[in-house]
């Protein structure tokens, strides 16, 4: 066999087995897109979330019904803005939750399960928004359980629930905004080691804050002025919600955190839980569906996010090697107004 035979033989068993791999890989992916609409509802519309039944009060699952009375679990866990934790997902999971694997009418409450330090000031407030627009839509109560933290954008979004208990050793409060990172000069840094810097711009103010040149008299007053009134905003949410929380009792305590025992002298929450069994019992009693009730929780993960999600490899890309300091935010959260509470 010649050489030139053989490459072209090599070259013909390297496409054919390339075309079998992409082959293959087509397929897959028409498979999953199959199996992901047989689950998207009887009515034929789309669905993006999937039910999951929960342990109920008594610590028991039963299967998945589309009749049964239902206590609907949100999840407040995380920095809010990121991952699953956006007005999006929690959008699907309400809308859904009407018009999806459960009927209309089939939610008689809701039970938000918080652990956050909060996050992005817009994303609390929507989630907040939404929270208490569907209660009243829909006449249904809320109740939220802390088990661990809620603090800024999490007590936001609390402040949506008719009662708010917590574990004994969380830590409830924090009402306050930052804006992230802080501002650095550098002018005189540079000065010494004979540095120069040019920003072209146009438009006042357009260049605010601007660390390669003496900062002006006041300047970053305008942001000052958004990070005020998101300030205001947010203590009037809470005392609206927490009536004992009055303005000037918020604005006195400042943006601290407070153990439970605290927070419920204060009026952050309407008292101590063992667990999240003893809320859910008093929820399902006061909806009257205490003997027949199932727990569920709407899922926005989907099968790829599920495969595919983790996008380390080659074939999605370098990976980030990148260690965090304490302190260090995620990079989508700078420059942007944070309910947040970072230690």
């Amino acid at each position: 066999m010649s050489s030139e035979s053989f490459i072209k033989d090599l070259f013909k068993s390297f496409f054919r087995s390339l075309f079998g791999v992409v082959g293959i890989g087509i397929g897959i992916v028409i498979v999953l897109m199959i199996l992901g609409a047989s689950f998207s509802g009887s009515s034929g519309v789309p669905h993006s979330t999937t039910a999951r039944v929960l342990p109920n009060d008594q610590w028991k699952v039963t299967s998945f019904s589309s009749e049964t009375p239902t206590i609907l679990r949100i999840n407040i866990h995380g920095t809010i803005g990121l991952d699953h934790l956006t007005k999006a997902d929690i959008f699907k999971q309400l809308v859904e939750s009407q018009d999806g694997e459960l009927r209309p009418g089939q939610v008689k409450a809701v039970l938000l399960s918080i652990n956050s330090p909060g996050g992005m000031a817009d994303a609390s407030d929507s989630i907040y928004r939404l929270l208490s627009e569907y209660k009243s839509r829909y006449k249904v109560p809320i109740y939220a359980y802390v088990d661990g933290l809620c603090a800024s954008g999490g007590m936001y979004i609390a402040c949506a629930a008719d009662k708010i208990y917590a574990s004994e050793d969380s830590l409830i409060g924090h009402v306050g905004v930052l804006l992230s990172p802080p501002f650095f000069n550098f002018t005189d840094l540079m000065d010494k080691l004979g540095i120069a810097s040019k920003t072209l711009f146009a438009g006042k103010d357009k260049d605010s804050m601007n660390p390669f040149r003496p900062w002006r008299p006041n300047e970053g007053e305008a942001f000052q002025y958004i990070i005020d009134s998101m300030y205001d905003q947010f203590v009037s949410i809470v005392s609206k919600n927490r009536p004992k929380l009055t303005p000037a009792i918020l604005k006195e305590q400042g943006a601290r955190v407070w153990p439970t025992s605290d927070a419920t002298e204060f009026g952050y929450i309407d008292g101590t839980a063992n667990s999240s069994d003893e809320v859910l019992k008093n929820l399902a009693k006061e909806v009257g569906i205490e003997d027949n009730y199932q727990f569920v929780e709407l899922e926005t993960q989907n099968i790829f996010e599920v495969l595919f999600g983790a996008k380390t490899g080659p074939l999605f890309g370098p990976v980030e090697h990148r260690v965090r300091m304490p302190g260090d935010l995620h990079p989508d959260l700078y420059g942007k107004p944070l309910y947040m509470c970072v230690f």
